[in-house]
């Protein structure tokens, strides 16, 4: 086989594995709602994949910059790099259902997911791939600026805006079907390493390094957050234990080319320390309804990764890239600052803005009969459950 059939082969393999996140993240999150919301739950993911895909084909490209990466691409890989970036941009919308979910509109979900990609991702990709943040020398392996922070902050932004469910706080709401949520993080697990091969053009060395380093990072993590519930509530759940392996996969993915497998173990650590109190902690203090804990796993996930592989980077890893801070960098650290910060910054304005804007002519959430009975028969006409 050739050099060019071996490249298209990875990509191949790199997108199906990807594709993957699909109904892993629908798995993950249909699992942990109420039984009367499960289906819309599951929809959102596969709707934003269904937009963003058509979109990226039509507008995706000319706001994210991708063209211009692919003009030296053969028109096979090139088409395929397409496909990948729209599962990426997708993958991005689907974590911000998370946050909003049991009480949004399905119809206002489908508008605002559309717009979210054209005017917040694609942006924020372009300037982690061709634009200024690219040209101050960040570096992203697979996507923690444009998809997670990205994701992570806008879902924190709708969870207030839209508000919190009704009920929030004073009435118990658990999870249907715990053994899903499980299901789902294991497809994701495996979905992450095409993430790795996402950056087709990298080296197979620096791919199989961000193969090792997605795995230790994520059993880290998970780890981590099973010793502090141990500790806390003195009984490890298995959501909480496969929950922390997901913030471990979140951080990693910028760091995963850059850093060895010994600094991915100290990464999935902090993610699964700093996620557990985000999320256990700091949620209930401030009192903002993120039903799924988006902002918690992926906005503070990948802020810590994004940071840390200014921390972490080692040119020994991968000459591509530069040596971060621990490595005598200290450029390497402050370039990683001012990206997580300008995430922050485009996310949150931009989604504040494009939600204030939308809520003018269109209601984001149902109304309180709606919500009580369940998002499934209201929305959708069908139950998850007949029994």
């Amino acid at each position: 086989m050739t050099s060019e059939g071996e490249h298209i082969l990875w990509m191949l393999i790199s997108t199906v594995l990807l594709w993957l996140t699909v109904p892993g993240a629908a798995l993950f999150y249909g699992g942990m709602v109420r039984r009367k919301n499960v289906l819309n739950t599951i929809g959102l993911p596969l709707s934003a994949l269904m937009i963003v895909s058509i979109e990226w084909l039509l507008l995706g490209e000319a706001v994210s910059g991708a063209s211009a990466r692919r003009a030296a691409l053969p028109s096979s890989p090139a088409q395929l790099g397409l496909i990948y970036d729209a599962l990426t941009a997708s993958l991005a919308l689907m974590l911000v259902t998370g946050a909003i979910v049991e009480r949004t509109r399905f119809s206002f979900f489908l508008v605002f997911g559309f717009l979210w990609a054209a005017l917040v991702y694609g942006p924020l990709a372009r300037w982690m791939a061709s634009g200024w943040l690219a040209n101050l020398g960040c570096l992203d392996f697979a996507g923690g600026a444009a998809i997670h922070i990205n994701a992570g902050v806008s879902a924190l932004v709708a969870a207030i805006v839209i508000g919190p469910r009704r009920g929030y706080g004073r009435i118990e709401m658990m999870p249907n079907h715990l053994p899903l949520s499980f299901c789902g993080a294991a497809l994701l697990w495996v979905g992450w390493f095409g993430f790795a091969a996402g950056p087709a053009r990298a080296p197979m060395t620096t791919v199989t390094g961000a193969f090792v380093a997605i795995q230790m990072s994520a059993a880290a993590a998970g780890l981590t957050w099973m010793a502090a519930e141990w500790l806390q509530r003195d009984k490890p759940t298995t959501l909480g234990t496969v929950s922390g392996a997901v913030a471990g996969l979140v951080a990693i993915a910028p760091a995963a080319g850059y850093v060895s497998p010994l600094s991915a173990i100290v990464i999935g650590i902090g993610a699964g320390g700093f996620c557990y109190m985000v999320v256990n902690y700091v949620k209930l203090i401030v009192g903002y309804d993120d039903s799924l804990d988006v902002f918690g796993m992926h906005g503070v996930g990948g802020t810590w990764g994004l940071v840390a592989t200014g921390l972490f980077a080692s040119t020994g890893v991968n000459q591509d890239g530069n040596d971060g801070l621990f490595y005598g960098y200290p450029y390497q650290f402050f370039a990683q600052l001012v990206a997580a910060c300008a995430a922050w910054f485009l996310s949150g304005a931009m989604t504040w803005l494009l939600l204030k804007g939308l809520m003018l002519v269109m209601s984001p959430r149902v109304d309180e009969e709606a919500e009580i009975v369940g998002m499934d028969l209201t929305q959708h006409r069908e139950k998850a459950y007949t029994g």
